[in-house]
């Protein structure tokens, strides 16, 4: 697994700062039998281990096509768990993605957005 130069510093360093880490994720390989839940986990855990970090990873593990589950995106689900599992207030939430579906996904649940680019980005 590789991890982008400088992610993990990052992290660590908002971590160090007290922010509740969590990642999300589609897994559809679980669904399509290309992957078990312990495999896809385990690759979680290594990459939380080259990055230095400890976060709560949600994933949804259902299979391509028109979302059908509540933890897909563009639907909140995992989202709305985040919240509940942590007790967060989604106002002081920022979500980190790429793009405009991750944006309206943030918008949706009430979460700041950054842009993962810039929000990795070293200052000059």
């Amino acid at each position: 697994m590789d991890v982008l130069p400088d992610r993990g510093e990052t992290l660590r360093q908002y971590d160090d700062e007290g922010y509740r880490l969590v990642a999300l994720s589609w897994r559809p390989e679980i669904a399509e039998g290309v992957a078990t839940r312990e495999q896809v986990d385990a690759v979680y855990a290594r990459m939380q281990e080259l990055l230095g970090v400890t976060m709560d990873v949600l994933y949804c593990p259902h299979a391509a096509g028109p979302p059908t589950c509540w933890c897909r995106k563009p639907l909140p689900g995992l989202g709305v768990l985040a919240i509940v599992r942590h007790h967060l207030d989604a106002s002081r939430c920022v979500y980190v993605g790429a793009g405009g579906l991750d944006a309206a996904f943030a918008q949706r649940l009430g979460f700041g957005y950054r842009e993962a680019a810039r929000f990795f980005a070293k200052a000059p």
